[in-house]
């Protein structure tokens, strides 16, 4: 866990002329706030049990329900697609297989940007185009919420691509809170 946390403050630690960050453990965290999950494959699996390991409140949702069973049985809500993930929390993590999964998932018919709350925080994790990462970020900040790029490799997670600004501080400090949680233990 230390190797992420160093990982992850040091990668944020590059926008430090942007944002005031401070780093924050997830034993420290006094509220939580349910989050959002979309993506139960091989990674986004056990990227889920350990928010409900922690005590998250988790909505979530895949296109195999199969995948579903297993967090379920742990406590998450299960939901029938994005679009109801992003209605029920501000808080999402997408971990998708490819590209176009990315783009269906966040603005097909049933996507996260058709009910997504302004204010909402979208960290995608899923290895993907950055081209793709930087339209989803357009798209959501049309909507009022903001799309973070942290896409897992090699077990761990970066924050590649963000553009923080001043007010902004909170919602990194939220990102590593999520990043550190997720984790493979």
């Amino acid at each position: 866990m230390a190797a992420v946390l160093k990982g992850s403050f040091y990668l944020l630690g590059r926008y430090r002329k942007h944002v005031d960050l401070v780093h924050v453990s997830a034993r420290h965290m006094s509220s939580k706030t349910q989050v959002g999950f979309v993506g139960l494959g091989n990674m986004g699996n056990p990227m889920a049990k350990n928010l409900l390991k922690h005590g998250y409140p988790v909505v979530a949702t895949d296109v195999f329900p199969e995948f579903c069973k297993e967090v379920q049985e742990l406590g998450a809500q299960i939901v029938d697609n994005p679009a109801e993930v992003a209605d029920k929390a501000d808080r999402i993590i997408t971990m998708l297989p490819s590209s176009p999964n990315v783009i269906d998932v966040y603005t097909g018919p049933n996507g996260i940007l058709k009910k997504v709350k302004k204010g909402s925080l979208l960290i995608d994790s899923s290895t993907i185009d950055p081209a793709v990462s930087k339209e989803m970020a357009a798209a959501a900040e049309k909507q009022g919420a903001v799309f973070m790029d942290a896409p897992v490799s090699g077990g761990k997670v970066f924050l590649t691509s963000c553009s923080p600004s001043p007010g902004d501080g909170q919602r990194v400090r939220r990102l590593d809170q999520y990043l550190t949680i997720t984790k493979y233990d």
